[in-house]
C-alpha cells in the first residue's frame, strides 16, 4: 500500500466564546458594540467594518419589569410562540392553507403572505379581546394555546402592554367612546398554530407565475365597510404589530420613513427617505445585540422566518417592477444585444437572484468549467452540524435545546466549517495540493445546517487500498472509535420497519429516505448494504466499500475526521465520470424537476 493518501495528524477544532484563534485573549468582544466573539470571528461582523453600521440600528428599550414573572422560567422559550400569539395584533397568515405539520413539523409559506388584524366581535384575536372585552380574564383569545400558559404570565404581559404599548392603550381607550362603529379601522390576524415542533423553516416556492397572479406581501387593515387597506413590507409597523412579546413598547422596526397617515393615525404605504440601513444588517444587529432573542428562542425562529421572507419579498417586488430593464440587461450581457427582447407575462427571475433557475445554471456552468480544467472531484463530503457541540451547549439557558438558539448554531457551524476547509488543504501531504473545492450550505427545510463539499486533489484516489486508507464503512474494533461511529455514522433507517417491509401507519409516516418499490418499503439510498469483503468499483463506476456482516447501516466516513469533529460527516470517493454531473447537480440543487425553485431558510 502506498503512502500517497497518508493522513497527517489532525488537531481538535476547539472554539471558545471570547477567545481568539491562538486562545491568548480572554473575554474577546467587538470594540464597537460589545458582542462576544467566537474563535475565528472578526470584529465588525456584528456591526459592520469599523462599526460603520452600529449607529444605524437603535437599541431596544429594556424589557418591562413585569416580564420578570417568566423571563427565568425554563419553559419560556418553548411557550414563547403561544404567549406571543395570544397578544399578537397581526399574526402571520397566508392566502393558501398551511399544510398539516409532520413530526418534526415546519411552516411552509405558500401563496400571498400577510398579517391581518381582525376586530370583529366574533374574531378570536387580541384586538377583539381588548376592544370588546377589555382584557377580561374570561375571554382570553386562542384558548387552546392559552391553556398551556401560566395565568401569571398572561397577566404580566397584559399589564405591560397596557402600560407601555401605545397601540394597545389606544385600542383600549376606544372602549370609552360611544361610537356606532366601535373601530373605524379594524386591524387584522392569522393564527399559525403552535404544534409543539422544535424546528421552524420557511419554504417559498416560485413557480412559473404570471404577473397578473402576483400580489405583494402586506399587512392588511380591514375597515368597517369591508374595504381593505394595507401596510407594506417596508413599513416600520410590521414588527411591533406582529411580535408584542419581542417589542412590548411598540418600538418601530426596520422600514422606510412614512409619508402619509390614514385618518386613524395608522401609517400607510409610502416613504420620504431611505431606511438607515439594510434589512439584513438591521436584523443581524437585533439578533446579536438583544438578549431577548435568546430568551424567547422558539418565537425567535418564527421571527427569523418571517423577516427573511419579508426581505425576500422586497427583492422580488423590485424584480416585478423592473422586468424590462432586467431582461434587457441580462440579454445584452449574454447575447451582445443581437436578439430582440420578447414580451412575456411570466415573471423573469434574473441570474442575480439567489436560487433562481438562471442562478443555478450559472453555478453549474462555472463548476463544470472548473472541473473541465482540473478534472473531476476526488471526494464528496457532507458535513453536518452537531447540536450537542460544547460551543453550542454552553450558550443554552435552562430548558433550552439547540433549536432555541439558531443564531448561535449558525455561528458555531460557520467557524467549524471554516476549520474543516482549512484542514483539507493540509490533511493529505503526499497527495499533492488541493486544486479546488466547491461547497454549499443548506438547511433542507428543517433541522441543523449541513454543507456539501467537493474536493479535487492532484493525485487520484481510485485504488482499493488507497480508498480504504481514507474511507471506511466498518465499525472499528476499538471501543471508543466504535462508539463514535455508532453515534454519528449509522444510517437513520436502521431499526425501522424498512427491515421487515411493513407498511407505515398514519401515526408513523415514512422516513425521509424511504420509498415504495414493488409493494415494499425500501431505502432510496440502498440501506441496508450487503457485506463486502473488499472495496471494489461496480460496472456503473460506483464504489462498493468494504464492510462486514454487522456494518449494513454504517455510512462511509473518514474516522480521523469523525474523532476530531464529533459530528455526522459522510465522505465518499467522487472521481467516477458517470457520477460527475449528478454530484454537481446535487451540490447546486434548488431547482426541482417540476421547474420551480426552492429558497430555503
Amino acid at each position: 500500500m502506498s503512502d500517497t493518501w497518508k493522513i497527517a495528524p489532525i488537531s481538535t477544532p476547539r472554539l471558545a466564546w471570547g477567545s481568539s484563534s491562538n486562545n491568548r485573549a480572554t473575554n474577546r468582544r467587538c470594540r464597537t458594540c460589545g458582542v462576544e466573539l467566537l474563535t475565528g470571528e472578526r470584529a465588525g461582523f456584528c456591526c459592520g467594518p469599523n462599526g460603520n453600521r452600529y449607529t444605524a440600528v437603535q437599541r431596544l428599550p429594556p424589557l418591562p419589569n413585569e416580564f420578570n414573572t417568566f423571563l427565568n422560567s425554563p419553559d419560556i422559550s418553548r411557550l414563547s410562540r403561544k404567549l406571543n400569539l395570544i397578544f399578537s395584533f397581526a399574526a402571520m397568515e397566508s392566502s393558501h392553507a398551511f399544510p398539516a405539520p409532520g413530526n418534526p413539523s415546519f411552516v411552509a409559506v405558500a401563496g400571498r403572505i400577510y398579517h391581518r388584524v381582525r376586530a370583529r366581535p366574533q374574531d378570536d384575536t387580541a384586538i377583539r379581546w381588548m376592544l370588546y372585552d377589555g382584557f377580561d380574564d374570561s375571554s382570553t383569545p386562542h384558548h387552546i394555546q392559552a391553556r398551556d400558559i401560566p395565568s401569571s404570565w398572561i397577566r404580566a404581559l397584559r399589564t405591560s402592554l397596557t402600560l407601555y404599548n401605545p397601540f394597545a392603550s389606544t385600542v383600549l381607550s376606544l372602549r370609552n367612546l360611544q361610537l356606532q362603529q366601535p373601530l373605524q379601522f379594524g386591524i387584522a390576524s392569522i393564527i399559525v398554530q403552535d404544534s409543539g415542533c422544535a424546528e421552524i423553516a420557511a419554504v417559498m416556492c416560485y413557480e412559473n407565475t404570471l404577473r397578473s397572479q402576483i400580489s405583494p406581501r402586506s399587512l392588511l387593515i380591514s375597515t368597517t365597510d369591508n374595504r381593505t387597506q394595507s401596510i407594506s413590507t417596508v413599513s416600520q409597523l410590521w414588527e411591533p404589530m406582529a411580535y408584542p412579546l419581542l417589542f412590548p413598547h411598540g418600538t418601530l422596526g426596520w422600514g422606510l420613513q412614512p409619508s402619509s397617515r390614514d385618518p386613524s393615525g395608522i401609517t400607510l404605504d409610502g416613504a420620504e427617505s431611505d431606511a438607515p440601513t439594510t434589512q439584513i444588517w438591521h436584523y443581524r444587529a437585533q439578533l446579536l445585540l438583544e438578549p431577548r432573542f435568546s430568551i424567547f428562542g422558539r418565537l425567535t425562529n418564527e421571527y427569523v422566518v418571517d423577516m427573511f421572507s419579508r426581505e425576500l419579498d422586497a427583492r422580488l417586488s423590485y424584480i416585478r417592477v423592473n422586468q424590462e430593464h432586467l431582461r434587457t440587461q441580462e440579454q445584452d450581457a449574454a447575447l451582445m444585444g443581437h436578439e430582440e427582447l420578447q414580451e412575456s407575462e411570466n415573471i423573469y427571475l434574473p441570474a442575480s437572484f439567489l436560487g433562481s433557475g438562471r442562478w443555478s445554471s450559472n453555478q453549474i456552468a462555472d463548476s463544470l468549467t472548473i472541473a473541465a480544467t482540473y478534472g473531476p472531484p476526488t471526494f464528496f463530503v457532507t458535513f453536518t452540524c452537531n447540536g450537542d457541540w460544547p460551543e453550542i451547549r454552553s450558550r443554552l439557558r435552562p430548558g433550552q435545546t439547540y433549536t432555541d438558539i439558531p443564531v448561535v448554531v449558525c455561528r458555531v457551524f460557520k467557524q467549524k466549517l471554516s476549520r474543516l476547509m482549512s484542514l483539507f488543504r493540509t490533511m493529505f501531504p503526499n497527495a499533492g495540493r488541493l486544486l479546488y473545492s466547491i461547497q454549499r450550505v443548506e438547511f433542507q427545510k428543517r433541522g441543523l445546517p449541513h454543507a456539501h463539499i467537493l474536493l479535487k486533489y492532484s493525485k487520484e484516489c481510485v485504488l482499493a487500498d488507497d480508498i480504504d486508507h481514507v474511507i471506511s464503512a466498518c465499525t472499528p474494533e476499538a471501543a471508543d472509535d466504535g462508539e463514535i461511529v455508532r453515534r454519528f455514522m449509522i444510517h437513520p433507517s436502521h431499526n425501522s420497519n424498512i427491515i421487515n417491509n411493513t407498511p407505515p401507519s398514519p401515526q408513523n409516516p415514512l422516513k425521509y429516505c424511504e420509498k415504495w418499490k414493488n409493494g415494499a418499503r425500501v431505502c432510496r439510498f440502498g440501506y441496508p448494504k450487503p457485506a463486502q469483503e473488499r472495496t471494489s468499483i461496480d460496472s456503473s463506476d460506483r464504489v462498493l466499500y468494504r464492510r462486514g456482516e454487522g456494518d449494513a447501516f454504517v455510512v462511509p466516513h473518514c474516522l480521523p475526521l469523525i474523532r476530531k469533529f464529533e459530528c455526522h460527516m459522510n465522505m465518499e470517493v467522487a472521481g467516477c465520470g458517470q457520477l460527475f454531473q449528478y454530484l454537481f447537480k446535487y451540490v447546486h440543487k434548488g431547482i426541482p424537476d417540476t421547474g420551480s425553485a426552492d429558497t430555503l431558510c
